[in-house]
């Protein structure tokens, strides 16, 4: 009976492990051309995320980013901005649904090859009495082109009785 709950233990552990991407170690290649179209990155971590290997660093003065692979061929890179630095297309186009007190908690900008520049929101509001976390990606003309809502502490339960 032992050695079946060790056998079991082993092949249940090596599963998870299987299954986390985290810690990927990136092929010499892929390296090479991170370094040469990030010379300034600081701080360079690789993991692996539903098939894209990943870049997580930092360029000084400029904030915390993440390059994204496909297949070793770079397929956009996330940088951290301020708010203040959006286009004032989306701001306005933020604050004139939102209003310009809602707060900001992430602002993020992602550049990709040959295609427009997508900027991303992540603001808390109130729905129904609850806090939640609203996710707004935008063009730089300040169209929004997707909203996702995360309720925080949510019950529907309270709704009925």
């Amino acid at each position: 009976m032992k050695k079946i709950l060790y056998i079991f233990a082993a092949l249940l552990g090596t599963a998870m492990l299987a299954a986390c991407d985290d810690d990927y170690n990136a092929p010499v290649a892929l390296r090479s051309s991170f370094s040469e179209m990030y010379p300034t990155a600081v701080d360079v971590e690789w993991e692996k995320r539903h098939g894209y290997a990943i870049a997580e660093f930092r360029i000084p003065g400029e904030g915390e980013c993440e390059a994204w692979y496909k297949d070793e061929v770079w397929a956009g890179t996330k940088y951290d901005m301020k708010y203040n630095d959006l286009p004032s297309a989306v701001q306005t186009a933020f604050e004139s649904e939102y209003g310009a007190e809602t707060p900001v908690d992430d602002v993020d900008r992602l550049e990709r090859p040959n295609k427009e520049t997508i900027y991303f929101i992540e603001a808390e509001i109130y729905v129904n009495g609850y806090i939640a976390d609203i996710y707004l990606d935008y063009n730089a003309d300040g169209e929004l082109l997707r909203t996702a809502v995360d309720i925080e502490d949510y019950n529907n339960i309270y709704y009925y009785i």
